[in-house]
């Protein structure tokens, strides 16, 4: 490989998902999904008056009102921030069909992971799923195979090819999709990649360890965690 087609000093993300209280939060909590300042006003431009906010703040969603049929949420006072803007913690109840005590939760549409013990929510993080050609599939699944470094590669002489050696913190639930961390970009909470579920690396290690906790992967058909896949809305390209 030419030197000169390489790139230095790619920083590592430093994004990391957050404990949830057992008593519930009070409102619903979301990250910011850009740099920005709040607008003034539902369905304004963002404004000088209002504190700048780097990409990944975490803000508390205090109600909102619809614009032309999206969401503006209120995060503060005079403060507003359109849905598009943020990816919102969105815990739901436990499907009938999740059969493990310890399950996850991951919505395509809200691009949010949420680790639940049992009916509470105990932790949530951003996550990248697949691009629209190569989606995540939807469905109740279990993490079958984990390790703690692996090799990935697809897409054999396209022009998307890729191969990741040291893969960190890996675990398979559906097929050669895996939750899996990140080191390649910073893009979370977005659709990312090729059908996996991108993580940063910090969060992917809590999940392997959460998971680890409960089921002995080194005894074969053991199982291991449910993964429930869903949106909880719909992309509008």
């Amino acid at each position: 490989v030419r030197s000169a087609d390489l790139l230095d000093n790619v920083p590592v993300s430093r994004f990391a998902g957050v404990r949830l209280p057992a008593e519930g939060l009070p409102y619903p909590m979301a990250w910011t999904m850009r740099h920005l300042r709040p607008a003034a006003v539902p369905g304004g431009q963002d404004s000088p008056n209002n504190p700048f906010m780097y990409r990944y703040t975490r803000v508390t969603l205090y109600t909102y009102v619809e614009v032309d049929g999206h969401r503006w949420y209120q995060v503060g006072p005079g403060q507003w921030i359109h849905q598009f803007n943020v990816a919102k913690i969105a815990p739901i109840e436990r499907p009938a069909e999740v059969d493990t005590e310890k399950w996850i939760g991951i919505d395509l549409y809200e691009q949010v992971l949420i680790a639940y013990e049992g009916e509470t929510p105990v932790f949530a993080t951003l996550i990248s799923s697949g691009l629209k050609a190569w989606p995540t599939n939807e469905g109740l699944f279990h993490v079958y195979l984990r390790y703690p470094r692996a090799s990935m590669s697809g897409a054999y002489q396209q022009p998307d090819f890729y191969y990741l050696q040291e893969v960190p913190w890996t675990m398979y639930f559906d097929g050669d999709i895996a939750i899996h961390g990140t080191y390649w970009h910073d893009g979370f909470g977005y659709r990312a990649s090729h059908g996996c579920v991108n993580a940063s690396i910090v969060d992917a290690k809590w999940l392997y360890d959460w998971a680890a906790s409960e089921w002995d992967f080194s005894v074969p058909n053991d199982g291991g965690p449910a993964v429930y896949v869903y949106s909880s809305g719909q992309y509008e390209s």
